[in-house]
């Protein structure tokens, strides 16, 4: 049982299915025809958290596009020096709204990624936990084993006798939440009084192993303001963590298969708490040349621009609350207002931006795992940050984000609660009207 709770451990963020795989044409073309558009003009470098910590040229946009269009040229030979430096991306995308030729480096870097993971097998370039990404879990059983992790006693001995230590499981356990009794989602939730519409919701794989009192709290938002839920337990992982990490097939069998299953649905909207499921999920345009039936929102710009019924009330907060704005929500999704407009409906809240928003905090998926010093380097300045502001609550629309943060608060020894913006707005409904 222990060692199954470590290998789960392992794969927490991999909570996935197994697809076959299928050929993804024309990705060494794709890498010429956008490297092309690179004219190496630097404006990318001051908003690259990488490139501003090392100042290497390597770990700048314009220094790894030009290693790619090396490699694919032939100019270049694959190196574990070459791979280190694209690997330490964030996949941040702060430099796409800088560039003046609007190279598309996201894209860019997961067509390179996928070049070197199809020609270059041999290299050690995946942990372990990428690895284990695309094997199949069955549901419910990771969040059984992991309560079971924590609940007897075995993370304590874990941790005391060394372990973790010896196997390189200890940052994973670091980062691990204390697991909830799981939550089976039904299939529908019914509006509270009068219909207005129907959305479907995206669970995820993090959130709904880690983040479920956010799920929960949409929920419940959701139908008190009158929209009925669709949950099909038929979706699959959006794909992020493949596509980032090279497996562009597999993460295009998980956009098929939730395409399918979304777009079976009459729904007014498809709805996700984490940004970065929401980033991966806006461009299965690009991903699976097909997009969805019905527009897909953050959860935050949905609440914003419906109407609210009268009956619900907001009770006033008097508390000092700093929003960390993830870097999916502002450089990619474009809806980092509709979190502060929605904030607005608490009465009293004392609410500011965390400062140097636009620098990621470290955590970028899978990042803060494989890359732990450059990961914990970028936390540590929103640590100081959080020093000074000394903040009651932080806020955060991304739950690697929130573990990320989590775990430093944790270290410097700060008593700060870090939630989603909704689950805060929604914890704030008078009690006596749910």
């Amino acid at each position: 049982m222990f060692f199954s709770c470590i290998l789960y451990l392992v794969s927490f963020l991999c909570y996935l299915y197994l697809f076959p795989r299928e050929h993804i044409l024309n990705i060494e073309s794709f890498i010429r025809q956008e490297a092309d558009k690179c004219v190496k003009c630097g404006l990318c470098l001051p908003h690259c958290p990488t490139y501003m910590k090392t100042q290497h040229e390597g770990d700048s946009p314009r220094g790894r596009i030009a290693l790619l269009q090396g490699l694919v040229e032939g100019q270049l030979q694959f190196s574990p020096q070459l791979e280190a430096h694209l690997d330490s991306c964030l996949s941040c995308r702060a430099c796409e709204h800088a560039c003046p030729a609007t190279v598309q480096y996201g894209q860019l870097l997961d067509a390179g990624r996928a070049h070197i993971a199809e020609h270059h097998h041999g290299a050690d370039s995946h942990s372990l936990l990428d690895r284990l990404s695309n094997h199949a879990q069955p549901l419910g059983i990771p969040p059984l084993l992991l309560r079971l992790y924590q609940t007897t006693g075995l993370q304590w001995i874990a941790r005391r006798s060394g372990l973790l230590k010896k196997l390189g499981l200890q940052r994973l356990d670091q980062y691990l939440p204390r697991i909830p009794r799981h939550v089976k989602w039904r299939r529908e939730y019914p509006s509270q009084g009068k219909c207005r519409g129907s959305v479907a919701l995206f669970t995820g794989c993090a959130s709904n192993l880690f983040d479920q009192a956010t799920l929960q709290a949409t929920i419940r938002l959701l139908t008190r303001c009158g929209y009925k839920v669709h949950i099909p337990p038929e979706q699959v992982c959006c794909g992020a963590m493949h596509q980032h990490n090279g497996n562009i097939e597999q993460a295009c069998q998980f956009a098929n298969s939730n395409l399918k299953v979304f777009n079976s649905l009459s729904a007014d909207a498809l709805i996700y708490t984490a940004t970065g499921c929401g980033t991966t999920l806006n461009e299965y345009q690009t991903l699976a040349r097909q997009a969805f039936d019905m527009p897909v929102m953050d959860v935050s710009r949905f609440f914003e621009q419906i109407s609210w019924p009268d009956e619900i009330t907001v009770e006033p907060l008097d508390k000092k609350v700093a929003v960390h704005d993830p870097c999916t929500l502002t450089h990619v999704l474009g809806s980092e207002a509709s979190v502060y407009a929605l904030l607005a409906k608490i009465p009293g809240l004392q609410l500011t931006a965390l400062p140097d928003n636009a620098t990621c905090c470290g955590a970028a998926g899978s990042y803060m795992l494989t890359q732990p010093v450059m990961a914990d380097a970028l936390l540590s300045d929103k640590i100081k940050l959080l020093e000074t502001l000394q903040p009651d609550i932080l806020l955060t629309s991304n739950i690697g984000c929130a573990l990320h943060l989590v775990a430093g608060i944790r270290e410097a020894g700060l008593k700060i609660e870090v939630i989603h913006p909704v689950a805060l707005l929604e914890r704030q409904i008078k009690s006596d009207k749910r």
